[in-house]
């Protein structure tokens, strides 16, 4: 049994780590779909590195995993500590190549972050955060940046599949997109939210995206310094998602 929460977090470390060598390994046979309904694609991809992630996790600790392909996977302990899993976020990127995934897992207790891993496996970059302790990039401290007005901010986002794209929405949205300098969008929650993390932005914003999508994206924000909420009725049904570096300012979501 996994005793220190730094124990914890250097087993998410490794085991993201462990996933990502793998997604590179094995793309050329991972990259095939498997099912698809609607905009939602699934790829082999998704349900290998998601067994090897559970593997891995379910071996050194005995808490519960919320994650993306099984997910409720039920520990033997009473613990209140959950692990949240995304193995691919960008699947579809993935399978089109475009280099912007990564492997996300989390650790949360009583519905608060304790710690996040999000690795950028296509750059080789390892996002970690320990909450009340800090944030790394590779090992080397990072924060939120100190930017306070959105005309000088970086806002990322991304339309899930469940978007609604009403027109009082989207009015909604452009509204609040017009007080940034730039927005970005890019397909992966995970990693938009470790570039809020680290500093390359100051604002993430999506709204109807699933708990395991940001889980870990989101740990690391408060980990940097920043600040997080996420709103809906339970850990597995959509979200709304905003995550800032704590100081920017702006008139209206």
């Amino acid at each position: 049994m996994v005793a220190s929460v730094k124990a914890l977090l250097s087993l998410a470390e490794s085991t993201a780590l462990a996933a990502g060598m793998q997604l590179v390994a094995q793309r050329s046979q991972w990259s095939s779909i498997e099912a698809e309904k609607g905009r939602e694609v699934k790829i082999a991809a998704d349900r290998m590195v998601e067994a090897m992630i559970l593997d891995n996790l379910q071996g050194s600790t005995d808490f519960p995993v919320l994650t993306e392909e099984r997910g409720w996977q039920e520990g033997f302990s009473s613990s209140s500590y959950l692990w949240v899993v995304d193995p691919l976020d960008g699947s579809y990127n993935y399978y089109k190549n475009i280099p912007i995934c990564a492997v996300s897992i989390a650790l949360y207790e009583n519905n608060l972050p304790v710690l996040g891993v999000v690795y950028d496996f296509n750059r080789h970059e390892l996002f970690s955060g320990l909450v009340s302790v800090g944030a790394w990039l590779n090992q080397h401290p990072i924060t939120v940046s100190d930017t306070r007005e959105s005309e000088r901010g970086i806002l990322y986002t991304g339309f899930p599949v469940a978007k609604d794209f009403s027109d009082e929405n989207s009015i909604a949205f452009m509204q609040f997109a017009r007080q940034w300098r730039k927005v970005r969008m890019i397909g992966s929650a995970a990693i938009s939210l470790a570039y809020v993390a680290s500093g390359r932005a100051e604002y993430y914003h999506e709204r109807n995206t699933f708990f395991w999508d940001v889980a870990a994206g989101l740990a690391l924000v408060v980990a940097a310094g920043g600040s997080v909420e996420f709103l809906g009725d339970r850990l597995d049904a959509r979200q709304d998602v905003h995550a800032n570096n704590g100081k920017v300012i702006h008139r209206c979501r």
